[in-house]
């Protein structure tokens, strides 16, 4: 393989925002969290190294200050991707983008993780661009709130070490979802419901129109009270019809899956509607047989 294919497969399957366009810290941020450079890349995993070590869980949020930015009244940030992020509607649910912050469970049972609301759910303005010029707003979400990032499968909310399964930082949870849903479940009934998602918030940029982005720019209000953290951006992996478990392959085991889920499709059931209509029936079931592996 020759070094140009290298570094071509490498852009590709790099997700993540590559490049800080423009950074203004605000007014009343968080005092010392004013590194832009921590929003590029994968979001965190883990936290605390050296002081309070955990792993970051819908319970447990980033909260160093190499992990997330924050942005105060008047403040913004503007971030690029290589690669264009496309509105494209294998994405799951629709999902094209994925912002991470460090949005936070409130634990009604510490340490058992059951869910009693947010903490640092601090809004933050969403625009997006293909140009760097002309900006489109994301109306129905805000940067910093659902849902809490989740670094890893096997852990529990408050684990010391890191976990040896990583969660898909390229799925994002099912946008049906409400915190209603959710409140007063502990964390066991709560990750049935990430499913393999590592969270973040959930954005179709088919409202604005514009079939693909390269820039996202989060901003406060100057009369802000609130200062949004920011820890990461990533691009959702599109779905291969019949993929149910999107490990690239289409098998048995998706099969078996998607006969598990027949019927509508139900929150934290496996993937296994492929034309976007929330029901597992015999369509589906046609488009996994047709791209078998």
């Amino acid at each position: 393989m020759s070094p140009l294919t290298v570094i071509v497969i490498s852009l590709f399957t790099n997700p993540w925002a590559d490049s800080i366009v423009s950074f203004d810290e605000g007014i009343g941020g968080s005092a010392g969290y004013n590194l832009p450079e921590t929003a590029l890349g994968e979001p965190s995993r883990f936290t605390g190294e050296n002081v309070w070590p955990g792993v970051v869980s819908p319970f447990n949020s980033a909260w160093l200050s190499d992990e997330i930015v924050s942005l105060g009244a008047g403040g913004s940030i503007v971030v690029s991707f290589n690669e264009p992020v496309q509105d494209d509607p294998a994405n799951p649910w629709g999902i094209d983008l994925l912002i991470f912050s460090n949005t936070g469970c409130i634990d009604n049972s510490y340490p058992n993780g059951v869910v009693g609301g947010l903490y640092s759910d601090d809004g933050g303005l969403i625009e997006v661009s293909q140009n760097g010029k002309q900006w489109f707003t994301i109306s129905t979400t805000f940067a910093d709130g659902l849902w809490p990032t989740r670094g890893f499968i096997d852990s529990q909310p408050y684990d010391a070490v890191e976990g040896t399964i990583p969660t898909d930082f390229t799925m994002p949870v099912d946008p049906r979802l409400t915190l209603d849903d959710v409140l007063l479940v502990d964390n066991d009934a709560l990750m049935v419901l990430y499913r393999n998602s590592g969270g973040g918030t959930p954005i179709d940029i088919a409202e604005t129109g514009l079939s693909s982005i390269s820039f996202v720019r989060i901003s406060v209000d100057a009369s802000s009270k609130l200062s949004p953290e920011i820890d990461g951006f990533a691009d959702v992996n599109p779905q291969i019809a019949g993929d149910v478990n999107m490990d690239g392959v289409v098998d048995v085991s998706d099969l078996l899956e998607l006969i598990s889920a027949f019927g509508p499709l139900e929150i934290g059931t496996p993937l296994a509607d492929f034309n976007g209509d929330y029901i597992v029936n015999v369509i589906d079931l046609l488009e996994l047989i047709g791209n078998w592996s």
